[in-house]
């Protein structure tokens, strides 16, 4: 899936992130969070969408950085993705992972 140009600057802001050492690390975690939202049947078409973006947001704090709250983001994501997963707005309209 192709990131939106300005998706990791945004994505940096909401992570209260400036390094652009972090760029890479975050390109790979939104790949990450996309490819955990597919396994659960939630299928990504447009990273910018409202609940997978939060998600995705969601996803990045967990495994970037915020070993205080890493959990607490974990746990968020893991009920969004899953109510997501519930939710039936998210089928696989291409034929195969990742939408």
């Amino acid at each position: 899936m192709n990131i939106p140009e300005g998706y990791i600057d945004s994505l940096m802001a909401k992570i209260r992130v400036k390094s652009t050492t972090a760029r890479e690390e975050l390109t790979a975690l939104v790949g990450s969070a996309v490819r955990d939202l597919d396994i659960a049947g939630v299928y990504v078409t447009n990273l910018e969408e409202p609940l997978c973006e939060r998600a995705i947001t969601l996803y990045c704090k967990a495994n970037y950085g915020y070993d205080s709250d890493s959990e607490k983001f974990r746990a968020a994501y893991a009920a969004l993705r899953d109510a997501m997963s519930l939710s039936g707005d998210y089928p696989n309209k291409a034929g195969g992972p990742g939408g």
